[in-house]
């Protein structure tokens, strides 16, 4: 069959055949006295003739094996994977899960401090007594560690963060929309610097949502580690978690 189907071509003409010298029959069917071998026709070449029996060969004699050849080029880990250890040593390092398990830490204690200070120098809130008719957002400690390109440490950052989906909109926020900077308008400031040779400096406000005033009357639990018996925080600028923090 193989031996001839080169002189074969395919017919889109026909619903049934694949070739159409259909006389050929493709799957022979067996002897029914041996169910292994076929019909005389069911391949179009001479039987096969008989081979006489060959004593197997002797397996070679088995020869000592070379040692293997060691590079002594010294190996350096390739640049992109540079990054596979700055993640191993992330992942090692441990965040408190809880307020109970940083309060534990003078690390974290001393960041938590510095946390509240900012949050008293900005006046970010005042404390008072809870109106009446007059729901509470609560508050929750996030910890984080800061990491440098290679994976060293940079520093611990503890942020309060405000419980915003507690909100109710008319209530303590009205309109969340936000303005942003486009990446059209960033690039073409940096056009208009690298023209007229300007000097570019880059800063990082800390604590940038809290230096936005709330026009809304926002009443906070204390954060936990705030001494504040009896009172709620009304807070006046805007704060992490918020839902018109981005606006404010």
């Amino acid at each position: 069959m193989f031996s001839s189907l080169s002189k074969f071509y395919y017919s889109i003409q026909t619903d049934y055949f694949f070739f159409t010298n259909s006389s050929i029959d493709l799957f022979p069917s067996p002897n029914p006295g041996d169910s292994d071998a076929l019909t005389d026709n069911s391949l179009p070449h001479d039987p096969p003739e008989s081979v006489p029996a060959v004593d197997p060969a002797p397996a070679p004699a088995t020869t000592p094996a070379n040692p293997l050849r060691r590079s002594t080029r010294v190996r350096e880990t390739p640049y992109s994977l540079t990054y596979f250890h700055c993640y191993s040593a992330i992942a090692t390092l441990h965040k408190p899960r809880s307020y109970r398990e940083a309060s534990t830490d003078p690390l974290w204690q001393q960041t938590m401090t510095e946390e509240l200070q900012a949050l008293e120098k900005t006046h970010n809130w005042d404390l008072v007594d809870l109106p009446p008719k007059k729901t509470l957002v609560g508050c929750k400690w996030v910890y984080k560690i800061k990491t440098r390109s290679d994976g060293t440490i940079e520093h611990y950052k503890a942020r309060l963060v405000a419980k915003g989906y507690t909100q109710e909109y008319g209530i303590d926020y009205e309109e969340t929309f936000a303005h942003i900077a486009r990446l059209t308008s960033v690039r073409s400031l940096l056009a208009i610097v690298a023209a007229r040779k300007w000097k570019l400096f880059q800063m990082d406000v800390k604590n940038t949502f809290l230096h936005g005033d709330l026009t809304e009357e926002v009443y906070m639990l204390p954060p936990l580690g705030y001494h504040a018996p009896h009172k709620v925080c009304k807070l006046q600028k805007a704060l992490y978690g918020l839902k018109q923090a981005p606006k404010a």
